[in-house]
């Protein structure tokens, strides 16, 4: 994958981007357009990680709430480089004590971006993917219970269609 080809989709769906952190050879950076901001890895689909696909991160959130969006990036990226293995599409990554202070979110779902359409593939030139963008959604307490339930991340889903939640809110109340 060209960094630079990862650059400027980021930068034409989440607005410019600065660096923000390095973990290892991963890149961090934040990128901001006047809905939200966003934090995404740039360099993780050159890691030798099992996917699919070559896979990058992004987490966006309210403006103001940066530091959030930012820690649930570090987490999942510690994850996927402890396992080796990538993460996918309908995976409720669980806490059992809230992910961030005073919230009450304790998990993110693995999806498409809720707000952003042709958004999660990097293609090339030949339509070839270069990359997956696998956004991290925060879930509250509630929200990760209705995901081991019966009817599991089908009912979340569902659950999350019909309340519509504000999902880039990580100080939302859970949705219960």
């Amino acid at each position: 994958m060209t960094d630079q080809a990862l650059a400027d989709h980021l930068t034409r769906y989440l607005g410019g981007g600065v660096l923000e952190n390095e973990i290892g050879d991963v890149e961090i950076w934040r990128h901001e357009r006047p809905e939200y901001v966003s934090f995404a890895t740039h360099g993780l689909s050159s890691q030798p990680i099992a996917a699919v696909y070559p896979q990058e991160l992004v987490c966006s959130v309210q403006a103001g709430q940066d530091g959030a969006a930012l820690f649930l990036v570090q987490a999942a990226l510690g994850i996927v480089q402890e396992s080796g293995h990538g993460v996918v599409n309908g995976q409720v990554i669980r806490n059992e004590q809230p992910l961030l202070a005073r919230t009450a979110i304790t998990g993110m779902l693995v999806g498409g971006h809720p707000y952003l359409e042709d958004f999660d593939v990097v293609f090339g030139a030949d339509r070839e993917v270069l990359a997956e963008l696998m956004t991290l959604i925060p879930l509250t307490s509630d929200e990760v219970a209705r995901s081991t339930a019966n009817d599991g991340v089908a009912a979340l889903l569902d659950h999350l269609e019909n309340t519509n939640p504000p999902l880039l809110d990580v100080m939302r109340p859970s949705t219960g």
